[in-house]
């Protein structure tokens, strides 16, 4: 048996941040979202724009090139860890970055097997499908240090009287505090250039019926719900079968214009990059 796509929407739009550090593919051997993370010290160490789009960007090219194999995703996303790694210390010629300064990502493959749908996901990225029932995968633990964040954020005074800059200088300690946690045991696992990281993936497979409902998205696209809650968690896909994507898209952005100053939802990012990828799947029925 063959899966084949139908009536796919990607979308792939840049928040307040100068780049896009989101990247998002889809191909007939499976699609994937990259959600991006610069270093805290903001230090570009390997390209002129942005380490973080550099890193994304990279992970695109080397899926489009890879996804086809008959490897699992765990073996080709080893492989791309060892190359990237290799990659990244020849261009820093010698340099040291701290742990704080090195570029990651979180990130949701899935790749298409006869019958069945293979995923990968380490982050906060989410799959989420419909095969008569609607299911999340998801790993939740960065959120949980995110929670953190945000309740300290909730709890400063005079909140309303203060920059975006200015709320976000006051909570770094316990930023940094957590992203020293990135990849290790009683932390969270992330994409980087950590092998154990792989290792530690969410992987797994799916059966596929008749058809399929599927939506990946970066965390940019899911603080619909997660974050600003306008919008209900479980009802996501059923919105972007019935309304679109950009229906979810748009209905973040309004909430954000509205709270330019992050003031009634304070957040990491005024605007996040946001970043999602809809279609439904068959057996040996519909075109890419």
């Amino acid at each position: 048996m063959k899966l084949n796509i139908k009536d796919y929407s990607l979308l792939c739009n840049k928040g307040t941040a100068p780049y896009n550090e989101d990247a998002a593919g889809i191909t007939p051997f499976g699609a994937w979202v990259l959600d991006g993370a610069t270093g805290l010290n903001n230090k570009n160490l390997v390209s002129e724009e942005s380490d973080a789009r550099w890193y994304t960007q990279w992970w695109n090219t080397f899926l489009h090139e890879n996804i086809s194999r008959s490897d699992s995703l765990s073996e080709i996303m080893l492989e791309g860890v060892r190359k990237i790694k290799e990659e990244y210390r020849t261009l820093l010629d010698g340099d040291e970055p701290k742990k704080i300064d090195l570029p990651s990502s979180s990130i949701v493959i899935i790749k298409f097997r006869d019958d069945m749908i293979e995923y990968f996901l380490l982050g906060d990225c989410s799959l989420f499908y419909n095969d008569g029932e609607r299911k999340i995968i998801k790993d939740r633990s960065i959120c949980k240090f995110d929670d953190i964040v945000y309740d300290e954020m909730m709890s400063i005074p005079n909140l309303e009287k203060l920059s975006f800059d200015e709320i976000k200088s006051r909570v770094m300690n316990t930023i940094i505090s957590n992203r020293l946690k990135k990849n290790t045991k009683g932390g969270y696992w992330i994409l980087d250039f950590s092998e154990e990281a792989i290792r530690n993936a969410m992987h797994g497979y799916i059966q596929v019926g008749e058809k399929m409902n599927v939506m990946l998205a970066s965390d940019g696209f899911t603080c619909a719900s997660d974050r600003y809650g306008i919008l209900k968690e479980n009802e996501l896909i059923y919105i972007a079968e019935k309304m679109g994507i950009e229906y979810i898209y748009n209905k973040i952005r309004d909430f954000e214009e509205d709270d330019y100053k992050a003031n009634k939802m304070p957040r990491f990012k005024v605007m996040d990059d946001s970043s999602a990828i809809y279609f439904e799947l068959y057996q040996n029925k519909g075109i890419i």
